[in-house]
């Protein structure tokens, strides 16, 4: 693994580690609209971008993302209907990305899945809406995981 790529690995572990701690993850919207970015692994995809905190999202407010604003989701709505949704829509994730616009591109189930591992490896449990429990969500995630 090169370098750069070891970089955008370490950004995207502190990025599961800095939601589960905080319980929330930040995008950039404008009337409704969220920030995205053409895929730079997949063609004809599109990358939503989320932040684990607000400075990120900030950071890359500008060009044509400068009339946008920083937005909390807490982590239960990202899990439930942002990533689910996303999968649906095949969509990525884009975790913590910088100012360059540089940052994993990941798959929506295998963040959650990775979100839901730090949530155990840290003794945390979050209540989710539409799921019975986070286990249960756990399950579903590894089963779809599985299908594909």
């Amino acid at each position: 693994m090169t370098q750069h790529a070891n970089n955008i690995e370490q950004q995207y572990q502190n990025f599961i580690k800095h939601v589960v701690q905080s319980e929330e993850v930040w995008g950039l919207t404008k009337d409704e609209t969220w920030a995205t970015s053409s895929s730079s692994e997949f063609e004809d995809t599109e990358v939503i971008l989320f932040w684990s905190g607000k400075e990120g999202a900030l950071a890359c407010a500008e060009d044509e993302w400068a009339d946008y604003v920083p937005e909390p989701v807490s982590l239960v709505e990202f899990l439930e209907n942002w990533c689910v949704g996303m999968y649906g829509d095949e969509l990525l994730v884009g975790a913590d990305w910088d100012k360059d616009l540089v940052g994993k591109e990941a798959e929506p189930l295998v963040v959650a899945l990775d979100v839901v591992t730090q949530l155990k490896a840290e003794g945390k449990t979050l209540e989710f809406v539409q799921y019975d429990s986070q286990q249960e969500f756990e399950e579903q995630l590894i089963e779809a995981l599985e299908a594909e």
